[in-house]
């Protein structure tokens, strides 16, 4: 007869030999063993990660010349990869027509040779990580940066971190699919090239890594975080050899007047993330404006007419044209007065807007910088005639400002704090760009589901979350989600006797045991009514099945979860400990969903918590 798992021992007849034991693999416990907090194989990752670290800082460094060579071409009417800004010109009104011939190249690789040159890059390299298995395409990498150069060199009103971030990314998904990787290794290479492209475009490593963390990992584990870091630490050393360690846009060390200014740059978030909510916007809606024009081959004309629009801009605003790093190196330093912040501010949303809207290619980060830039500044010059004593400098507004644009339109608001703190070396901004830029965020979450990395892929239908937690799984142990109390079968046991007593489906499944308690297999009421044979007796023990996981208390329910899916089994059997075989628990596949309910009391409170702590004889999620 059955019996429950406190009394389990039962011995059986004198010479009777005990049946045969054959336990599934059960989990070592290996504390303090090689291997166990982080996969060996991660080191052969950090191995790849530099070489990726080492390429995409090449290439960015590569984009870069080739874009000031397209400036000096196009605008100055000269072969040199001197750092020049189209700013300088003296073309006149022909410089309506240098943004033109850019958008017409860029439409023609975009409709011959790779769609995914379109756009800002940063969404391609999502969709490929999220949808794709991490798989791109060696187009990508050698198209990518040209397109970009002649869309910049042309008047574009990019930057060029997108771009690269796609194509350092593209580098590494292609190292990855070279080296026959798992499409996880696959997505932490193809984030250490993105990673590389943002901090040598920058020379801003912990940015680098951030913006893969929160636009292309979406987790923060040893096993992807540590060969980021080093690819973006590599990259950066790249940036440093070419052009020295000294930052972007240098600034003088602002401070605050105390914390009561605090306010003033809460109340700065709320704006900032209006003008985040609407540059997202406009931009959606003008790209599905271009998207259905109703025109022979829209996709190779509409980047020129976007470009139309952009060199008429850029006649009478000329700061709108490329990069824009000497106007961002102006605002921070206090160069510009309120009418040109203004001017230029404005110029440069609808320039953006506009262009990649249009379907041309470029980044995003460059151009939200002067959005911001310009709103912030005016915004301290404003608050000066009200408060004058409480306003500190127009510059590290414009710098917080700049932070909090991109922070809400990105959706990366970690991103945007490091990002402008390495690009000014300006430690006195960090209190200000914490609570500007988490307010423009959490404005921006709150009036947009989507962020501008994210809305092409949720038009395209795909589900797309820029949020991240440690897996439920990984939060609870399997003595959480076992069940208790059960009967336990022996297997010396007659079949119809076994069977008269089998109880209720409650665990769906019964432990066998030996003489001794120890676990033998288990057993389902379809393996008993399979087998009964009312005139023969027949022990129980040789229908012992061996299809489930042995587990130990204490263990990840992920663990247990990887094993049960690997053996494409739904039964788990929990035992004391690797020396006691004696059965103490039970799971099923159902236990393990059960976990949702925990999730939701966590989040919401909407289950009563006695539903989550049930009795130990229930099945159910027994909370700590």
């Amino acid at each position: 007869m059955p019996s429950e798992t406190q009394n389990p021992e039962k011995r059986r007849p004198a010479g009777e030999p005990a049946p045969p034991r054959v336990q599934p693999d059960a989990p070592a416990h290996r504390e303090g063993q090689f291997g166990i907090a982080l996969e060996p194989q991660v080191v052969k990752i950090c191995g790849w990660a530099l070489l990726v670290g080492l390429i995409g800082g090449l290439v960015a460094q590569g984009l870069l010349e080739l874009i000031y060579f397209f400036t000096n071409l196009f605008f100055y009417g000269r072969f040199s990869f001197a750092i020049s800004h189209p700013v300088g010109n003296h073309l006149g009104l022909w410089v309506i027509l240098i943004p033109p011939i850019g958008g017409l190249v860029v439409g023609l690789l975009i409709y011959f040779f790779e769609p995914t040159l379109k756009g800002h890059g940063i969404p391609e390299a999502m969709e490929a990580v999220l949808f794709g298995r991490s798989r791109m395409r060696l187009r990508v990498a050698i198209l990518k940066p040209l397109a970009t150069a002649l869309a910049i060199g042309t008047g574009g009103p990019f930057g060029a971190e997108g771009p690269i971030i796609q194509t350092g990314g593209a580098f590494g998904s292609l190292l990855g699919q070279a080296l026959g990787l798992t499409p996880y290794y696959r997505r932490v290479l193809l984030a250490a090239g993105a990673a590389a492209g943002m901090a040598a475009t920058f020379t801003a490593p912990l940015a680098g890594v951030l913006v893969a963390i929160e636009l292309l990992l979406f987790e923060l584990r040893a096993r992807s975080f540590i060969p980021v870091a080093l690819a973006s630490a590599v990259a950066t050393g790249v940036r440093i050899h070419f052009v020295g360690w000294k930052p972007l846009f240098p600034m003088p060390e602002y401070k605050i007047t105390g914390m009561n200014e605090l306010w003033l740059f809460a109340l700065m978030g709320i704006l900032m993330g209006i003008v985040a909510v609407i540059m997202i916007r406009v931009l959606s809606w003008l790209e599905d404006f271009f998207d259905e024009l109703p025109i022979p081959y829209a996709a190779i004309w509409s980047p020129a007419i976007g470009a139309v629009l952009l060199g008429i801009i850029g006649y009478f605003c000329p700061q709108v044209f490329g990069t824009s790093y000497d106007t961002i190196r102006d605002m921070l330093n206090d160069r510009l007065g309120a009418g040109s912040l203004l001017g230029i501010g404005f110029a440069k949303f609808w320039a953006l807007v506009i262009s990649l809207g249009s379907g041309t290619t470029g980044g995003v980060f460059a151009p939200s910088l002067v959005v911001g830039g310009g709103l912030g500044a005016v915004y301290a010059m404003f608050m000066r005639h009200i408060v004058p004593n409480l306003v500190s400098d127009p510059g590290l507004y414009s710098l917080v400002a700049m932070a909090a644009v991109f922070g809400g339109i990105a959706r990366a608001p970690f991103t945007s704090i490091i990002f402008l703190f390495e690009l000014s070396h300006n430690p006195n901004a960090l209190l200000p760009l914490l609570v500007c830029v988490m307010i423009s965020d959490g404005f921006v979450r709150l009036f947009s589901r989507d962020s501008i990395m994210t809305i092409k892929l949720v038009k395209r239908g795909l589900i797309v979350l820029q949020d991240y937690s440690a897996p439920l799984l990984m939060r609870a142990r399997i003595d959480q989600v076992m069940r208790t109390g059960f009967p336990v079968l022996h297997a010396e046991d007659d079949l119809s006797e076994a069977l008269a007593h089998f109880p209720p489906d409650e665990a769906g499944f019964l432990p066998v045991v030996d003489a001794q308690g120890d676990l033998v297999g288990i057993v389902e009421a379809c393996d008993l009514l399979r087998a009964v044979e009312p005139a023969r007796p027949k022990p129980l023990g040789p229908l012992a099945r061996q299809e489930y996981v042995l587990a130990f208390p204490g263990e990840s329910v992920d663990r247990v979860h990887r094993e049960m899916m690997r053996k494409n089994v739904e039964n788990v059997v929990v035992v004391e400990s690797s020396q006691s075989r004696k059965p103490v628990g039970l799971a099923r596949a159902n236990d393990i969903l059960a976990l949702r309910r925990w999730l939701l009391e966590e989040e919401t409170g909407e289950l009563r918590r006695a539903t989550l702590d049930e009795p130990s004889e229930s099945p159910g999620v027994k909370l700590a």
